[in-house]
């Protein structure tokens, strides 16, 4: 199971941790948002698929304020898709090659004057995860026309493979050349 000290992350005041509890009670204000139409049952019934996973298939990566406040989530989980179904251009002709992706599910900020401090910090501890378990990219929704990503657009434009309206893909670390990546790319941690 990945750990806090291994992939904890601080940006704008924010510090992102593995949310590791099974009591799912302080998230719920900031799951009702994104679920808005889900019961209180079907949101806890999520959590638990999404947290009692067993070998780090899916996690959440929690964002809180300097008073500890919950202010942002992400659910992750990993996924391993063929370079035919991933569609990047340079992978076409590489039809056997399988990358290793991090999939954002859901991304939420509790307020949104806080989205772009927030997603910007979430997907930071995001890439943390993604290089801790050796992922080619770091999948999220799409950032070219959201303004809520505006941070994680300036800061990660030159590792962008696509960003499409629906979703963005992002080399890690394990895609891109480590020291280039790790040099242009701090993780303030």
């Amino acid at each position: 199971m990945i750990t806090e000290k291994e992939i904890s992350s601080i940006w704008g005041g924010l510090r992102v941790t593995p949310y590791e509890e099974k009591n799912i009670d302080p998230l719920v204000p900031l799951l009702q948002v994104e679920f808005s139409n889900w019961s209180l049952n079907k949101i806890q019934s999520y959590m638990n698929l999404v947290i009692g996973k067993t070998n780090d298939l899916s996690g959440v990566l929690v964002a809180r304020n300097e008073a500890s406040y919950n202010v942002g989530i992400t659910i992750y989980t990993l996924q391993q898709i063929g370079a035919q179904f991933l569609n990047l251009g340079e992978n076409e002709s590489k039809d056997d090659k399988v990358y290793n992706i991090l999939v954002l599910e859901n991304i939420i900020a509790s307020s949104p004057i806080l989205e772009k401090a927030v997603f910007m910090a979430l997907v930071e501890g995001a890439v943390k995860v993604a290089e801790y378990f050796e992922c080619d990219y770091l999948e999220l929704p799409s950032i070219s026309t959201d303004k809520s990503f505006e941070f994680v657009k300036k800061k990660y434009a030159p590792y962008v493979e696509k960003a499409d309206n629906f979703r963005t893909y992002i080399r890690t670390g394990n895609n891109a050349l480590k020291d280039q990546f790790n040099g242009e790319i701090t993780l303030n941690s």
